[in-house]
């Protein structure tokens, strides 16, 4: 059983045994440990902490700052199984795919601690031979962060806080209240790499922690989660004269198979894509777009791969790792709810051809598992409301298309815009496909699941909001300078005019 405490200024706080929540394994039901529901009081007092600590934490050498995640990442490689672990626990993860996110979380933290001897501005010539130019970055401030439950280590612990303190800025994070354990986890090993006071910050608690933390005087908002809370917080941020958000809120990501493409490993790709964490990764594709010369050879086949998937808890009876499980639970009540709903809609509706019909196994209402849902369908993406919103489960529709502009007119007909997997070996249509699909993340001959922290991670549309995370995350909890020197013994402007 975990305690998890916030932590403030440096230190573990005090429980406060009245105002706690569990957290639950929702492989099984039950409770691994008890968090803090944080209140408005004590989400301040971790900002003002933040603020006080901003001064002293941007003063720092660049080179000082990223010393600290060199000295994180070693700590994320020596605990690499327990935090996987911790993943896979409160997730349901599967044990591989929880290894890979903390790999992934160390990537991460190792490509902050490179950026710190990478440049940091821009130098422009000026029009006048006079004047020196050049653009510099500056931190924001204070960055909140508030992180989903299905990447609870990688995303706002590294992807979002580690260029945010590599930059300069000081952070407060709210993880997850359906994953709060691995944010424990890694503020353990920030505490332990030497981080200075105040300069990392964790509250947890739910949507009202959340709440209170965006309306604070926090200066940027990074948050990944639901479309409608991401627009939620970008209202709350309108409302002040300075606060910024980068915004990555979901998708209905697809995979489009061309006719001359591998359908075997098309197969592959789009079963990963559809299916790895239950579907309830932000980048799953629910939908898959084949082209008709291929499209009964490729439903047939995605179909028996996916009949053949087993759901399970990633931990045997004994412990250990469960490696005949494909994929675990959905993470609640109301995610399972939301997936019966969508599945029912496609089960009562004449024009689809259910392929694979869900089964339920809800434990007792202690656990929720569901197997595949896969069937095929015309494209009636504004007649049938699963064809074009996000589900977030196992759930894949199979979408016959003629020509190239009609597979990407499918896949951009929708509100969403996160990723998209291209299987042709045709170039030409890949780079057609590169320059008119509407998408932040696009994979040549991939899935729709194959992120780097090297690389950008966003979307357009209701997917995000122009501010990718990962490799790029320093665009949002920045704010550029203009630096001009004039090197002349007189005042000249610029565009010719004089003074």
């Amino acid at each position: 059983m975990i305690e998890g405490r916030n932590y403030i200024n440096g230190e573990f706080q005090t429980r406060r045994v009245s105002d706690e929540y569990n957290n639950i394994n929702p492989a099984t039901g039950e409770t691994l440990g008890t968090f803090p529901q944080t209140e408005q009081e004590e989400v301040l007092t971790a900002v003002n902490h933040a603020k006080v600590a901003f001064s002293e934490w941007k003063s720092k050498s660049r080179l000082e700052r990223a010393e600290i995640l060199n000295n994180v990442a070693t700590l994320v490689e020596k605990n690499r199984q327990y935090l996987a672990e911790v993943i896979s626990l409160e997730t349901g993860k599967s044990y591989n795919e929880s290894i890979a996110e903390v790999n992934e979380a160390l990537h991460m933290a190792q490509f902050a601690f490179g950026s710190g001897r990478t440049p940091t501005g821009d130098i422009i010539s000026s029009e006048l031979a006079e004047k020196d130019s050049y653009m510099i970055r500056k931190p924001k401030g204070v960055i909140a962060i508030v992180t989903p439950f299905n990447f609870p280590l990688a995303i706002g612990m590294f992807w979002n806080a580690a260029p945010a303190l590599v930059e300069g800025n000081t952070v407060v994070v709210k993880p997850s209240e359906d994953a709060p354990w691995s944010t424990h986890a890694a503020m353990e090993l920030y505490h332990q790499a030497g981080l200075p006071a105040g300069v990392m910050n964790v509250v947890h608690g739910d949507g009202r922690t959340g709440d209170a933390l965006c309306r604070a005087g926090v200066d940027h908002i990074c948050f990944t989660g639901s479309a409608d809370v991401g627009q939620l917080i970008r209202k709350v941020a309108a409302e002040s004269w300075h606060k910024t958000t980068s915004c990555e809120m979901g998708s209905k990501s697809a995979c489009i198979v061309f006719d001359d493409a591998d359908v075997d490993m098309a197969v592959d790709a789009a079963i990963a894509s559809a299916f790895k964490l239950s579907g309830q990764r932000c980048v799953s594709s629910s939908r898959m777009i084949i082209q008709r010369g291929v499209y009964d050879e490729f439903c047939d086949k995605f179909a028996t791969k996916a009949k053949k998937i087993t759901t399970g808890n990633p931990f045997k009876d004994d412990g250990s790792v469960n490696t005949n499980m494909y994929y675990g639970p959905i993470i609640n009540r109301q995610g399972f709810d939301k997936v019966v709903q969508y599945n029912n809609q496609v089960i009562n509706d004449d024009q689809a051809e259910v392929l694979l019909t869900p089964e339920y196994n809800t434990n007792e209402d202690k656990a929720y598992y569901i197997t595949p849902c896969v069937y095929k369908t015309e494209w009636r993406g504004h007649e049938a409301p699963y064809l074009r919103n996000e589900v977030f489960g196992p759930h894949v529709s199979l979408i016959p298309f003629d020509t190239v502009e009609e597979g990407v007119r499918i896949y951009n007909d929708t509100d969403y815009g996160l990723a998209v997997g291209i299987l042709t070996n045709n170039y030409r249509i890949a780079r057609y496909c590169r320059d008119n699909c509407e998408a932040g993340m696009i994979y040549w001959n991939g899935g729709s699941i194959a992120a780097e922290s090297h690389l950008s991670f966003g979307g357009v549309k209701k997917s995000g909001n122009g501010f990718p995370s990962a490799a790029k995350t320093w665009q949002a909890v920045t704010h550029t300078v203009s630096w001009t020197v004039n090197h002349g013994n007189d005042i000249a402007f610029p565009q010719g005019m004089k003074k």
